[in-house]
Parts: C-alpha cells; structure tokens; sequence
C-alpha cells in the first residue's frame, strides 16, 4: 500500500520508473546533461535520492535543485552504497573510500549553500 499521498520520481531507466508501484508520475531525465528538476519550486515534503551522486557529474547543481524542490521545513534523504559502477562513476568516488563518500555527500550539502543546518 502507498505510504505518501503524491509520489513523483525521476530516474534514467524508463522501465524501472514505469514499473514503480509507488510511482503516480515520473520523468525520465539525466542529471548530467541537464540538473533541472521539472517540478515548481517548493513542490515536495520530502526528496529521496538513491545512489546516484557517485556518478552526477554537476552535484552542486543537482543539490542547489533539491533545496529548490524542497519545501521550507522539508526532508533530503541521500543514500549511497559501498558498489558502483565504475566505468560510470565520477573519478573521486573511485578514487575515495566508503567514509569518504559519507563525508562527500556531507560537502554537498555544505558548499551547496542552500541547506540550514540541522538542529
């Protein structure tokens, strides 16, 4: 059963993004040839985002459209794993450890300039 009243997604496998059972939309895009979100500004509660930094070429850009997205007061859920691809990963996820990913997830959000910090 859906757990949220409007669920939006936006990914690069339009088969996955179609067969998403939570899914009431979705949008088939690649961050790195354009990081626009095509929702309004402040349009989400929340925003999940599921392994996918480690190969986002522009992540500042892609972060600075979360906040957008975002309502004031909203949630940003990221996570990463200890896999990739890597022949599709950036060149510093290949070349950092697991901690590190954690710490880079952690300047995003930082020189992204657009998150309050958490209380």
């Amino acid at each position: 059963t859906k757990q949220w009243s409007h669920v939006s997604i936006t990914g690069m496998n339009e088969y996955e993004l179609r067969n998403n059972p939570q899914a009431d939309d979705y949008t088939v895009q690649d961050l790195n040839v354009s990081t626009a979100l095509p929702y309004s500004d402040g349009a989400f509660d929340i925003v999940t985002c599921a392994v996918s930094f480690d190969y986002l070429t522009r992540p500042l850009e892609v972060m600075r459209e979360v906040a957008r997205v975002l309502k004031p007061g909203g949630m940003v859920i990221l996570s990463t794993s200890n896999r990739c691809f890597p022949d599709k990963a950036v060149d510093v996820w290949l070349r950092t450890s697991d901690m590190e990913h954690v710490l880079i997830y952690g300047s995003y959000i930082h020189y992204a300039e657009c998150f309050e910090p958490p209380e």
